[in-house]
Parts: structure tokens; sequence; C-alpha cells
């Protein structure tokens, strides 16, 4: 007896002992499946950059390039390539004469596609956060103050392509030149303007440190821009500062030194929809978009092919005055992201915008502007182009910018010299007592 009972006791004891290692595994696969959910994934695991083609895509394009690399499109040849322009565009190259072409009309040329490789910064930063991006139920990232880089890699939604826009940091600092005329094509004049600005980022910084935030940021700035007018000479000497908040409950924080008058003022809101100094443009298209992300809503629209100017010498381009639209822009092709952005004000002054963005640098190249009654009112064009930094890479920067009202036939035209990125600016630059400083 003393035997038999021992032996159950020992079946007992082998039972009771394989129950508890098995729920000890089970305790182990969840504990490690908590801990891999909780540790951001590695960055290996992000693939970027992400190029514009998949290798049969671009198979493709090569094949069309064969025909039409390294051609002159004017207005006999318009029509052939016209699928990848938007039509207003393709309009002007059509009927040339009325956008103040000189007499041998308007032109452009064909080059291949080359892809764009961000900075070494902005590569590690985008594989480094993009793992750790948290959204809510509406997709608004949670934790947008403590990530760089772009946090969508392979977007999905049309918010995560304007958040890829908005994380475009140009490079942390820059220093440029805005040159060029307001222009009128039916009387064939111009009316130039120069501007000097100056740009900081505070956030999301990816190429100069502190990275990736500026630390003392008490007042909760997003971004900086010192504006310097040098022309027309009316305007000579008159400054601007625009500070961006992290907050999008807060305005722009605006004001301007009217050095005519030597007095500061504050730009109330209502100024952002009004347009600046007889240009086609208001402030909201600064950059193609700057206002805050969320007073828009975003449809994705899918991909759409199209010739964008992202690697141009604008050394190489001439125009006339009165001429709407340079001659000698180079243009490839680009799968590019079509996104629809709506204001959520129903009495803004645009109903809608249509982006055409570069998927490999998230710049918007094409933007198409619909009125408050719905009709295609405004075309804009910003052509890019790989610029030296200040730490000796290269970056895809804006260098031209170029606007068109088709309802009153009316036109800008901006050469943009780049003149540092990823400089040394001072948050000092942006306070108030600069705008009075001496030159």
């Amino acid at each position: 007896m003393n035997f038999r009972k021992s032996s159950l006791t020992n079946n007992t004891m082998e039972v009771r002992y394989m129950r508890i290692q098995r729920c000890r595994r089970s305790a182990a696969a969840v504990l490690a499946a908590a801990v891999l959910a909780a540790v951001p994934a590695a960055a290996a695991e992000i693939t970027f950059p992400v190029p514009a083609y998949t290798p049969d895509e671009l198979a493709r394009v090569r094949q069309w390039e064969q025909t039409w690399a390294g051609k002159k499109i004017d207005k006999s040849t318009i029509d052939a390539v016209a699928e990848f322009m938007p039509p207003s565009y393709a309009g002007i190259y059509k009927d040339p004469q009325k956008w103040g072409a000189p007499p041998e009309g308007l032109f452009f040329t064909i080059v291949p596609y080359r892809q764009i490789i961000e900075t070494k910064g902005m590569i590690e930063a985008t594989r480094t956060y993009a793992p750790r991006v948290k959204t809510d139920a509406e997709g608004t990232i949670i934790n947008y103050t403590e990530i760089a880089g772009f946090p969508f890699p392979r977007p999905e939604t049309g918010l995560q392509i304007a958040y890829n826009i908005e994380c475009q940091n140009r490079g942390d600092t820059y220093k440029m030149n805005w040159y060029g005329p307001v222009i009128d094509p039916k009387g064939r004049t111009d009316r130039m303007s120069d501007q000097d600005q100056l740009g900081l980022y505070y956030i999301h910084r990816t190429d100069v440190d502190p990275r990736p935030a500026i630390p003392k940021n008490s007042k909760g700035y997003h971004k900086g821009q010192f504006l310097h007018v040098n022309l027309p000479a009316e305007n000579n000497n008159t400054r601007l500062i625009s500070m961006k908040f992290i907050d999008e409950a807060k305005e722009f924080s605006s004001y301007i030194y009217f050095a005519q008058y030597r007095r500061i003022q504050r730009l109330s809101q209502a100024e952002r929809v009004n347009a600046i100094d007889g240009t086609d443009m208001i402030y909201d298209d600064g950059d193609m978009w700057d206002g805050y992300l969320s007073r828009n809503t975003y449809s994705c629209k899918g991909k759409k092919d199209l010739l964008l100017s992202r690697h141009q010498d604008m050394s190489t381009t001439t125009r006339i005055a009165g001429q709407a639209l340079r001659n000698g822009l180079s243009f490839e092709r680009c799968n590019t992201w079509v996104v629809e952005a709506i204001n959520k004000d129903p009495d803004y002054i645009y109903s809608k915008r249509v982006w055409y963005i570069d998927p490999e640098t998230y710049w918007i190249h094409w933007q198409e502007v619909y009125d408050e009654l719905g009709r295609f009112w405004k075309c804009f064009l910003q052509p890019t182009n790989d610029i030296r930094t200040a730490g000796g890479e290269m970056k895809n920067f804006m260098v031209h910018n170029n606007f068109h009202d088709f309802q009153r036939t009316h036109s800008g035209d901006t050469l943009i010299r780049v003149n540092g990125i990823g400089i040394g600016i001072s948050p000092k630059t942006f306070y108030l007592s600069n705008l009075q400083k001496t030159y």
C-alpha cells in the first residue's frame, strides 16, 4: 500500500510539474510579446528611402524616356505629353502669346528620372522615429513633438501624407533670397520684388543639433521665419517675423515693421487669406501650404504620374518682361501622391486645394486651387534642386516658384537663391527687437 501510494503521489507530482512548466512557458510568451509591443521596432524594419517607382514601373518609364528624354517641348509637341501636366499649365504652352511669351514661344525640356536621396540625418530620423509614432483613433499624432523625419514612410491616408509634408524640415535652418516679378501678361509688365528670408525649425530637426527639438522653447514654437524686403523700393527695409506654434489652437504670431513709418504692427489671423502685396499668393500659400495641419481635411486620391521639375538649374532659364512662365525649365517623370485638402472653415477663400507631391521628398510640386464657388482658379509650380548644405550633403530644396491666376490672367515668378541650408541661426533672430535693427 505504501509503495502504491508513493507511485500515485509521484504521478500526481509529475502532472503538476508539467502543468507548471506549461504555465511558465505561456507566461514567458505573453511577457515577450508585451516587451516587443512596448519597444519600438528596430530601424532596419523601416524601409526608407522609398523610390517613386517600383522596378517594373521604372522599366516602363525608361522605355518612354528613350523617345522623350532630351526633347524640347513647345506649342507643337505639348499635346503628346499633356497627360503628364496639369491641364492649366499645358494650356499655357498651347497658347503662349496670351501669357506674354517671346517670339520663339514657350518651351521646356524632358530629362530622365533620377531618384532623390534625403540627407543622412533625415534618413536616420525616419528609421528611428517612424516606428515610435503614436496616433489616436482619428489618425492624429499624439507624440508629435517627440519625433523627427517622415513619420509615415509608406503613407496610406491623406492625413499621413500631410504629416510627411509638414515634417519636411528644409534642413532645419535656411537662408534664401526671393527675387522676381508680379506679372501682367496682358500688359507685358513686371513689378519686381526682392526679399531675404531666414527660417528655423524648433521641432522635427534632423540635421542640425540640438535634435530632434530645441530644448529651450518655453513659448512652444514650431518654426520661425524672418523676412526683409529690399524691393519694391517703397517697401525697402520692411520686415516681417512670423512664428508658428506647436499648439494649433494658437494663431500665428506675426509682426511687421513698416520702415517708412518706423512702426511695428501685429498682423491679424484674417490677413492670412489676403493677397500678399499684389501677388497671386495668400500667406497660407507659402511653400505651397503654410497653415496649420488640423485646419484641413485630407483625402488621398491615389497616385498620378506627372512631370516634375526636381533637378532644376535655374541659370539655364530665361524670361522677358511680361513673360508668365520661364523658358528652359526641365521636367522628369515622377509618380506623385495626389491629395485633396479642404479647409474646415466654410468661409475660407479656397473651396479646395489639390496637391501633387513628390513621394521621395514630400515637396508639393504642383498645386491646383479652386475658388469658393468650386471653380478652378489658380495653379502653382514649385521646382526644386539638390543644394549643398553646411554639413556638405545634398538637400533637395525649392529653387523657384511660379504662380498663375487663370481667372484674371495674372502671374508671378520667383527665383529662389538658396544661400545656406543647415546653417547656424539663433532663435534671437526672431525677437521683435530684431525688426527695428539698423542694417
